[in-house]
């Protein structure tokens, strides 16, 4: 089994209002299909941050819309993600923490992800 971190710079919204418009804003013509356990880590970009409960991943004209089973304290619009990757695929329950941008090396809580549900553009 390969094990390894992926780090990625999360990009998002700084209020719950914000992060609604957000969310909408990124969704916005799109239809959300059948949730999947795992994507591939090459294929997606880093995550956009939408509150400390969900994470947008792009890939191509695919968006994959990640909700959070629990709250995740630390993740905002300023933090770097961090995800444990196992076996090649970024996949529900993989866990992941927050650095802050600031240098510190001190890892904020661990979160779990959860389902990721594509969200592609309607024809």
């Amino acid at each position: 089994m390969i094990r390894g971190l992926l780090l990625v710079a999360a990009l998002g919204g700084a209020t719950a209002s914000d992060d609604a418009k957000d969310l909408a804003k990124a969704l916005l013509g799109r239809t959300p299909g059948k949730p999947e356990t795992c994507v591939s880590p090459s294929r997606v970009g880093a995550p956009q941050v939408i509150g400390d409960h969900t994470l947008l991943y792009r890939d191509g004209s695919r968006m994959w819309r990640n909700d959070l089973p629990d709250g995740c304290p630390g993740l905002d619009d300023d933090a770097i993600v961090v995800t444990e990757v196992y076996g090649g695929q970024l996949c529900r329950n993989d866990q992941f923490y927050t650095l802050e941008r600031t240098g510190s090396t001190i890892p904020g809580p661990r979160c779990r992800l959860g389902s990721f549900v594509p969200w592609d553009k309607r024809r």
